[in-house]
C-alpha cells in the first residue's frame, strides 16, 4: 500500500505510472507550471498533456488536447519547425522526444473522419481572404463558433502556400485536400479563383454589399524577391517562390543539369531538394550566411546535404554571366559582415576575392513579398505590412481584420495558424455585437518545469524515404509512425510539471518498485499492507 507522495518533491516524470505493473499510478497534467515544449510552442499546445494521454493509448482524448492548440496536425505534423524539441528536457540526457512525429501521427488519425458542424447556426457572415495557414486556421475557428465562412483564393485550389509553396514530398496534395474536406464538413465554402481588390473580380466594398460583416485578410507573401544584378532578365533565372508554385500547378521549368541555388533559408532549401529531384545531376547552394548562421532549419539543412546539394556559404552573387540568352554561369563576391555597426542589414563584400560557377539555372530565394495596394484598399499600412491593432488583428477598416505574413512578414505555418486563430477570436466578437480592443497584455507567463533525469532510451526516428523505386521522387518523404512507434515514443516524455497521483491504491502489491525507482525520492509506500513485512535490500547487502 502506498502511503505518500510528496508534491513538493515530484517532478511528473512518470516513472512511477510507466514502472508500476498494477498500473496504481495516474499523473495530474494540469499544473500551474508548463512544460518546456509547451512554453517553447508558438501555439501554446499541452504536449505534455496529449503524450500522457499516448501512454494510456487514449488516441482520441489525445487528440482533441492536441487540436486545442493547432487544429490541423496533419499539417503541421509535417511542416512545423518544431521549437518544443529544442526545448525538450529529454534532449539533456540522450534526445528530444520526436514530438513532430506524434503530431503527425495523431493528425493522421484526425483525417480519417469528417468533424461534426456547429450545433448552433448564426446568422452574419464571415469572409476570409486567402486560403494559406492563416485563413484555414480563422475559417476553423468561425465555423467552429457557427458563423457562415466563405474562404477566398485567386489560385485555382485552396491552400494558399502550403499547396503552391511547399513541395509535395513534404505535404502532399492529399493531405491538404483532406483537411480541406473537414472545414467543408463544419460548413466553410470555398471561392476559388476569385481575386480580392480594387479592379479585381471582387472589392471590399463588394463583400460588404455581398452581407459580410466581418472580413479577414489573410492573403499572404507569394512573390520572391529579385536583385538588380546584371543577367537577371535571362533565361533560366527564377524565384524560389515561383519555382515551387509552377513545380505545384504542374509547369515547372526546366532547369537543366545544373542549378544554383541563392539563398540560405528554408525555401532555398526547398527549391534546391526539388531541382534535384526534377533530375538535375548538380545542385548547389550559395548564400550570405556562413554555415552555422544559415537561417533555413537544421534539419532541412541535413536533408540537403543528404540529398547531395553542395553548400557554398559566405558568398554573395556578382552577376549573372549568360550564352545566347540563357545562364551560363554566375559569378560572386565573398562576403565579410552582414550586419554594420548598429546592427542593420548590411553586407560587405570583399571585391578582390571572387569564385565562379557554371549553371544552367539560377534560383532566386532570398525572401518573399507582397502588394496589398489593391487587397487592402482603405485599410492603413505599416510600410509593405497591413497594420493592425495590437493582438485584436484590427485593421484601421471598420469590420475588416487580418492575420499571416502579410501582417507579421514571413513567418512559420504555425506562427500563422496562431495569427488566425487570434482574429478568429476578434472576428467573433465583433460579430457578436461586441467591443474588440487590444487587451495591450502578452499571453500569459507561467514558470517553466525542469525534471530530473531518468534512464535512458534512444529516440525513434520518423520512418523516412528518399526516393520511390516506381519512379515518383515527389511522393511523401517523411511516412509517419504507427501506433505501436507512437506509443514507444509518446513513453520517453518525461510529462515536465505534471504531479503523480495514487488511482488505484487497492491495487498495490507493495513491491516497492516506485519508491526505489523515483528519481525525485517523493514516493513513501506502507510497508504492512501484507501480514509480514518485506525486507529491503540496496543490491549491496545492506538493508533499506
Amino acid at each position: 500500500m502506498i502511503r505518500h507522495i510528496d508534491p513538493e518533491k515530484c517532478t511528473g516524470c512518470g516513472q512511477c505510472f510507466k514502472s508500476c505493473s498494477l498500473d496504481v499510478f495516474r499523473l495530474h497534467t494540469d499544473q500551474p507550471a508548463c512544460s518546456p515544449c509547451m512554453a517553447a510552442c508558438p501555439a501554446g499546445t499541452d504536449i505534455r498533456a496529449y503524450n500522457h494521454l499516448l501512454q494510456q493509448n487514449r488516441l482520441e482524448e489525445a487528440l482533441a488536447v492536441l487540436k486545442r492548440g493547432t487544429p490541423f496536425p496533419a499539417l503541421t505534423g509535417r511542416v512545423c519547425f518544431h521549437p518544443c524539441e529544442s526545448k525538450c528536457t529529454r534532449a539533456n540526457m540522450d534526445a528530444s522526444v520526436n514530438i513532430n512525429a506524434l503530431e503527425q501521427f495523431l493528425g493522421d488519425l484526425d483525417l480519417q473522419k469528417l468533424p461534426e458542424p456547429a450545433a448552433t447556426r448564426r446568422l452574419s457572415r464571415a469572409a476570409v481572404v486567402g486560403s494559406g495557414p492563416a485563413g484555414l486556421a480563422a475559417a476553423w475557428h468561425l465555423a467552429l463558433d457557427g458563423w457562415p465562412v466563405t474562404v477566398f483564393e485567386a489560385l485555382p485550389r485552396p491552400g494558399g502556400m502550403l499547396r503552391y509553396g511547399i513541395p509535395a514530398y513534404r505535404l502532399p496534395d492529399a493531405v491538404i485536400d483532406a483537411q480541406i474536406r473537414q472545414l467543408e464538413a463544419l460548413g466553410v465554402e470555398f471561392r476559388c479563383g476569385v481575386r480580392i481588390g480594387e479592379g479585381k473580380d471582387l472589392g471590399m466594398a463588394d463583400l460588404e454589399d455581398l452581407g459580410f460583416r466581418a472580413v479577414l485578410l489573410a492573403p499572404g507573401l507569394s512573390a520572391g524577391k529579385r536583385l538588380a544584378l546584371e543577367g537577371m532578365d535571362l533565361h533560366g533565372v527564377h524565384t524560389g517562390v515561383e519555382f515551387l508554385r509552377a513545380l505545384r500547378m504542374g509547369g515547372a521549368p526546366a532547369t537543366g543539369r545544373r542549378v544554383c541555388v541563392i539563398g540560405g533559408g528554408n525555401v532555398a532549401i526547398d527549391a534546391a531538394i526539388s531541382a534535384r529531384l526534377l533530375g538535375a545531376e548538380s545542385v548547389f547552394m550559395c548564400c550570405l550566411e556562413d554555415r552555422e548562421h544559415m537561417p533555413a532549419f537544421e534539419h532541412n539543412v541535413r536533408d540537403a546535404l543528404e540529398r547531395g546539394i553542395v553548400l557554398h556559404p559566405a558568398l554573395g552573387p556578382a552577376r549573372i554571366e549568360g550564352a545566347e540568352g540563357r545562364v551560363s554561369a554566375v559569378e560572386f563576391r565573398a562576403c565579410t559582415a552582414l550586419f554594420d555597426e548598429q546592427g542593420s542589414f548590411a553586407p560587405r563584400f570583399d571585391e578582390a576575392r571572387r569564385e565562379r560557377f557554371e549553371a544552367d539555372s539560377v534560383i532566386f530565394a532570398i525572401g518573399q513579398s507582397g502588394d496589398f495596394a489593391d487587397i487592402a484598399s482603405g485599410v492603413e499600412m505599416n510600410g509593405a505590412r497591413i497594420a493592425v491593432s495590437g493582438n485584436s488583428m484590427r485593421t484601421s477598416r471598420p469590420g475588416v481584420f487580418a492575420a499571416g505574413d502579410a501582417v507579421t512578414g514571413p513567418a512559420s505555418v504555425i506562427q500563422a495558424i496562431v495569427g488566425g486563430r487570434d482574429a478568429a477570436r476578434a472576428m467573433s466578437r465583433a460579430l457578436n455585437g461586441l467591443l474588440v480592443e487590444d487587451s495591450g497584455q502578452e499571453n500569459e507567463k507561467r514558470p517553466v518545469a525542469d525534471n530530473m533525469p531518468v534512464d535512458d532510451l534512444p529516440r525513434l526516428p520518423r520512418n523516412e524515404r528518399k526516393t520511390r523505386a516506381d519512379g515518383t521522387p515527389f511522393d511523401e518523404a517523411a511516412i509517419g509512425f504507427d501506433q505501436l512507434d507512437a506509443q514507444a515514443e509518446a513513453m520517453r516524455c518525461l510529462t515536465c510539471g505534471s504531479k503523480a497521483v495514487i488511482a488505484y491504491n487497492d491495487d498495490c502489491m507493495t513491491c516497492f518498485s516506485c519508491e526505489l525507482r523515483c528519481p525525485a525520492g517523493a514516493i513513501d509506500v506502507h510497508p504492512f499492507k501484507e501480514r509480514l513485512p518485506y525486507t529491503l535490500y540496496d543490491g549491496e547487502g545492506g538493508r533499506i
